[in-house]
């Protein structure tokens, strides 16, 4: 029997991967969320899948009261995917995103050191390396958040290389790129653009396109990135503390994506062409070689199918 915490546990990726470990009737999985941005009905759906689901609603900032679940439950193996996931919320309140973004990370951090939990999963971002120019992004790319939530992110790797040098935990970063799939919220400005995008089609809406629609992104799916995270938690590692960038290693620009969804839909998408936002990438995509010699020739899901299966 295995014992997982997922935090973060009634949103998007923390949800696919609490569902995924379930389907494993010898696992038990202990969720926590605080709903500022998870959704109850999610819980409620999971609490339905198994038995074996056990909720508590904290704020990560709950130091004792996390350390407790995780003693009690005897935890071995956590994924961290709560966060304020917002780089524009970052920039309008540092104050606030860093408060939960660091100091919650750290808290949850700490409670699995004093509870001698084996392996710790963190959900960084591509964010770290900002407008850097050089690409691929791969794991020894040059750092250097351009928004405070990337500067968060980037601290709390570096407190979980030290965690590992120090206190011998297991540490994994894994640097999403552009995260897309089911139970994404589309109706947050800070959503992934695909969510935004099919939600605004379905009811008629013009797609609002920034630019000349040529950035390009590296859209993985979520359930790619599921198996990402079960994998390399129970992969055999050379080192204490690892990095990778999970990605698809395919670029498609926003005019290729309304290209799919325009497919999927067969019916006229209306535009709104807008100025290009200042501070925005033209462009980003992973190097997943790295990751790739753990997945065992594992098949990315393929962004034309997975879009229409949303």
């Amino acid at each position: 029997m295995q014992v997982y915490l997922v935090t973060g546990a009634a949103g998007f990726v923390g949800s696919h991967i609490c569902e995924e470990l379930l389907t494993n009737t010898n696992n038990i999985v202990i969720g926590i969320d605080n709903f500022y941005s998870g959704n109850k009905d999610t819980i409620d759906f999971l609490r339905k899948e198994s038995d074996s689901f056990i909720f508590y609603e904290l704020d990560i900032r709950q130091h004792d009261e996390i350390s407790k679940v995780i003693q009690e439950h005897n935890v071995k193996y956590i994924f961290h995917e709560a966060a304020i996931a917002s780089v524009q919320i970052s920039v309008e309140n540092p104050l606030f995103t860093n408060d939960v973004n660091i100091k919650g990370s750290l808290s949850v951090l700490e409670a699995a050191r004093k509870n001698d939990v084996k392996r710790f999963i963190f959900a960084s971002s591509a964010a770290v390396f900002g407008d850097e120019p050089t690409l691929p992004k791969n794991e020894k790319s040059i750092t250097k958040p351009i928004s405070p939530y990337g500067l968060e992110k980037l601290i709390i790797e570096q407190y979980m290389e030290l965690y590992s040098e120090q206190y011998g935990l297991e540490c994994i970063a894994l640097r999403y790129f552009n995260v897309y799939g089911p139970r994404q919220d589309p109706h947050s400005e800070y959503s992934g653009v695909i969510s935004i995008f099919d939600n605004r089609i379905k009811q008629d809406l013009p797609v609002k396109i920034y630019g000349d629609g040529e950035q390009y992104r590296d859209f993985i799916y979520v359930k790619d990135i599921v198996d990402i995270n079960i994998t390399l938690m129970h992969s055999h590692l050379k080192n204490k503390f690892s990095i990778f960038c999970a990605g698809s290693s395919v670029k498609t620009t926003i005019n290729e994506l309304v290209k799919i969804l325009f497919e999927k839909y067969n019916k006229p998408i209306y535009f709104e062409e807008i100025r290009a936002r200042d501070g925005d990438i033209r462009g980003s995509v992973a190097d997943n070689k790295e990751l790739n010699k753990y997945l065992k020739n594992y098949l990315f899901s393929d962004l034309v199918k997975s879009i229409s299966s949303i």
